[in-house]
């Protein structure tokens, strides 16, 4: 697994990478999707990053072998509050907010860590209570549409 600053930086490269290399897609099959759902997708060193917006947030994923990051906020990734949450056999995931004061992050984590049962780390931006309900349909939207930018098989 990464370092705590590797994470950061690779987060950091690749957000610049993704202001240089947007390619649009349709998501035709949702509505929260639909419109402004710009993604790319980028392999570099064995690990995998993708981006997309929806609804004027932007989303990062930095996809790793069994476990995911995944950054939201309304810009450039930063590092204000990060939560993880695992997924345990036959028990409810466990989740932690490591850093900051978003507690629906640890939610979130604690969700996706459920339905992927892989570890999942967020880093996530201060955003409004009546975004957070926004921010988890789309999310879910994603993995259900994408589930490779998120999921390894191994």
């Amino acid at each position: 697994m990464l370092g705590g600053e590797q994470v950061v930086e690779e987060i950091r490269d690749a957000a610049e990478e993704e202001s240089q290399n947007q390619a649009v897609i349709q998501d035709e099959n949702s509505e929260v999707l639909k419109g402004d759902g710009n993604s790319t997708v980028e392999e570099k060193g064995g690990v995998r990053h993708g981006a997309f917006t929806a609804m004027g947030l932007h989303f990062s994923v930095i996809k790793m072998v069994q476990s995911f990051i995944l950054w939201v906020g309304h810009e450039e990734a930063s590092m204000n509050t990060i939560s993880t949450a695992l997924s345990l056999p036959s028990r409810p995931p466990s989740s932690s907010r490591i850093l900051g004061t978003q507690e629906w992050t640890t939610l979130l984590a604690q969700k996706l860590a459920g339905k992927t049962k892989h570890q999942v780390f967020i880093f996530a931006d201060e955003l409004e209570p009546d975004e957070v309900p926004m921010c988890e349909k789309i999310v879910f939207q994603k993995l259900n549409q994408s589930p490779a930018l998120f999921l390894t098989t191994s």
